[in-house]
């Protein structure tokens, strides 16, 4: 994937992903102006894990694991659950944890089916079409290609 794709731009913030009604999530399925950006995120990764596979999505869940009590490091889990088309079912997990302690500012990772194709200890957090893109090409022999 071209390297301008890999990370967000000033686009991949505006952008509105909706889930269809079928999706089980914790979060609203659509969007809204003073909705929380890490929620359009998390969509965004169902809606281009379907597009990139092509899969179905089947759920979808936002999660804040237990912050520090000093508040130095915060943290997200976004799990998202799509059905490809011939019935397997994929199961993407994004981690991204942030703050000012040491030993580095910022983590993430991606682990697709339990495997961790993806880390990185980086201020630039993948998009979801990076994301998609990752687990895609982890699944490259499973899928044929």
């Amino acid at each position: 994937m071209p390297e301008q794709q890999m990370w967000f731009t000033h686009y991949g913030w505006s952008r509105s992903y909706l889930l269809p009604k079928s999706v089980a999530c914790n979060i609203p399925h659509r969007g809204s102006l003073d909705g929380y950006g890490a929620w359009n995120v998390a969509r965004g990764i169902l809606v281009e894990l379907c597009r990139a596979l092509p899969a179905t999505p089947v759920s979808l869940l936002y999660d804040e694991p237990v912050q520090r009590r000093d508040h130095t490091r915060i943290a997200l889990r976004i799990t998202a659950h799509a059905r490809r088309t011939d019935g397997l079912d994929v199961i993407v997990i994004y981690r991204n944890e942030h703050g000012d302690a040491e030993p580095w500012p910022e983590f993430w990772s991606i682990a697709v089916n339990g495997f961790i194709p993806a880390t990185g200890h980086d201020v630039r957090r993948p998009s979801p079409p990076w994301i998609a893109h990752t687990a895609r090409e982890t699944l490259r022999d499973e899928l044929g290609h």
